[in-house]
């Protein structure tokens, strides 16, 4: 048979073929006087058997040792490393779908709660309390600048880190101030160059509150554990 016919039949290509020649995964077999090669049908069941291992799940690389076993060592140790190789892949699959499985809950939670994708989840969920969601999706260059930190910020945030956010939203909403802290924030995106002093002595002002009670909810444990570790 020529490469084509067995691709044909296999339902693979003849580019798959070459590759499995390259690899040593099938031999290059003799060829004609005319260069086209010449297919057996042993050589058909090995492109057949290798396909059909490769749907279940092993790697190229992983089905010639177990190939190179059964030639080796004969068909019965060919299936037994072959049984072995199956339940080495189910242990591995097994594996594989607890990671997606986690991974959709993941998805769902962050369609649930409408999450930033980009952001760790915990950190993500505390940041959207201190944000508005209507800031974050203004598209302003002020928006695009605070999501940039945030998204740095989730990368090196520890859980306490994140559990002082969380008393800080949860101190600004017993105060009554988270409204007032979405509003400083619009404030400021749309504070024009051409201010007023008044203008900008009001929002300074206005911050200055929020910044004590933020401050007020830090850990100071926190604080001296970084300055411990900069000495």
């Amino acid at each position: 048979m020529r490469s084509s016919e067995v691709a044909a039949i296999a339902g693979v290509s003849v580019r798959t073929l070459r590759h499995y020649h390259g690899i040593g995964l099938l031999d290059e077999p003799p060829r004609h006087a005319n260069g086209y090669r010449d297919y057996s049908a042993a050589d058909l069941a090995r492109v057949l058997h290798v396909k059909r291992l490769a749907a279940l799940g092993f790697s190229l690389s992983r089905i010639k040792e177990m190939l190179d076993a059964d030639a080796v060592e004969g068909v019965s140790a060919g299936l037994r490393a072959e049984a072995e190789a199956l339940d080495e892949l189910d242990r591995e699959l097994t594996l594989q779908i607890e990671r997606l499985q986690e991974q959709r809950r993941t998805v769902a939670l962050l369609r649930r709660e409408s999450l930033d994708p980009a952001l760790p989840v915990d950190f993500g969920r505390t940041t959207k309390r201190l944000f508005s969601g209507e800031r974050m999706h203004a598209g302003t260059a002020a928006v695009e600048a605070d999501r940039a930190a945030l998204v740095i910020a989730g990368q090196f945030y520890r859980e306490q880190d994140i559990a002082e956010l969380e008393r800080v939203a949860s101190r600004l909403e017993e105060l009554g101030l988270m409204k007032e802290l979405h509003e400083v924030q619009q404030r400021t995106d749309a504070l024009a160059a051409d201010a007023s002093q008044e203008e900008r002595d009001a929002l300074v002002a206005d911050s200055k509150v929020l910044i004590e009670v933020v401050l007020d909810c830090l850990d100071p444990a926190n604080w001296d554990e970084d300055a411990s570790n900069d000495t």
